[in-house]
């Protein structure tokens, strides 16, 4: 059974927002545009992709480089986002304000790229892409970045971030960028030193009274950034993966592999009835309050991590992990 978890978390689903560029050029801004050059390769999962001149027509097709890209003051001409999982009003809360347009389609995977050649793009930070015969399109019309690191659906925020920097030469605002966040991580886990160390499950609830729960830290982004804010995966649930699919599908008789300390519930359906699922209240996280409820519109801060979204998941999770000590 296929769920949207796949979708969102293995894929870097368009949960962006972007557009053309407007507005009066600064001093900084044209000093910067009028100095040299210097080409960037960046090698990635089909290869390499060299950029030779400054880019000022950036698509971006993943929340991850919109953010940071945002964050670093570095003008976007478009963004893609995907219908039901590009935020409230199409707009997530953390990303910053950006003068980019915002374009929504239907589905990612099926997605127009005449709409995007239109834009004369001279640079696309498109993240996951699937095949590469699809990186391929794309390379046609600009200069474009899948996913970097091979075997990966979702690259780290920090590669993203120095990247970014590489590319629009801002390395010395890029590396500020990662050192405020990991200083963000940092004071998040001393200021919750109790809570550091309990488990979590990350899972998905179907309208059809289907559950998927994440099972390997390691490869996927959501649970990769709970590891990384201090928490451990549910032992029980990480020995259910057997190095394939990065998620289980939990049967109602199997409900005991969603008892960890902490849980981040996603329910797909509007009201979602939690109390319907059989030994829900027994639950470790239900009974300590420590269940933290996420939606379409908040979770690709978890699946799609960037500096910004760490961000807005750390003030997410400490009411939680206030509960947890």
């Amino acid at each position: 059974m296929k769920s949207r978890l796949t979708k969102l978390v293995g894929i870097a689903l368009a949960v962006t927002l972007f557009g053309f560029l407007a507005g009066c050029s600064t001093p900084d801004d044209e000093a910067q545009s009028s100095a040299p050059y210097t080409p960037v390769t960046v090698n990635h999962e089909f290869g390499s992709t060299q950029i030779t001149q400054r880019p000022t027509r950036v698509v971006t097709l993943s929340t991850s480089w919109t953010d940071t890209l945002a964050a670093l003051d570095i003008p976007i001409t478009a963004q893609f986002g995907e219908q039901g999982y590009s935020g409230k009003d199409n707009k997530f809360p953390w990303t910053p304000a950006h003068g980019g347009e915002t374009i929504i389609v239907k589905s990612m995977a099926d997605m127009d790229i005449t709409k995007l050649a239109q834009l004369n793009p001279d640079l696309i930070l498109a993240g996951y892409v699937g095949q590469k015969e699809t990186y391929d399109r794309l390379s046609k019309l600009a200069p474009t970045i899948p996913v970097m690191k091979k075997g990966a659906t979702v690259d780290t925020w920090e590669d993203i971030a120095t990247t970014t920097g590489k590319i629009f030469g801002e390395q010395e605002q890029a590396t500020k960028l990662v050192s405020d966040t990991n200083a963000k991580i940092e004071k998040f886990k001393k200021d919750n030193a109790a809570a550091m160390g309990k488990t979590f499950v990350f899972a998905q609830f179907q309208p059809t009274g289907g559950i998927g729960a994440v099972n390997n830290a390691e490869k996927d982004p959501s649970a990769g950034l709970l590891t990384q804010l201090g928490f451990k995966l549910y032992p029980p649930l990480a020995a259910q993966n057997k190095g394939g699919p990065t998620r289980s599908i939990i049967s109602s008789e199997r409900v005991d592999l969603l008892n960890s300390d902490l849980l981040i519930a996603w329910p797909l359906a509007a009201n979602f009835d939690f109390n319907k699922i059989p030994g829900w209240n027994n639950l470790t996280a239900v009974r300590n309050g420590t269940v933290l409820e996420v939606s379409n519109d908040n979770v690709p801060a978890f699946g799609v991590p960037s500096a910004p979204s760490v961000s807005y998941v750390i003030d997410l999770l400490t009411p939680v992990a206030q509960k947890l000590a």
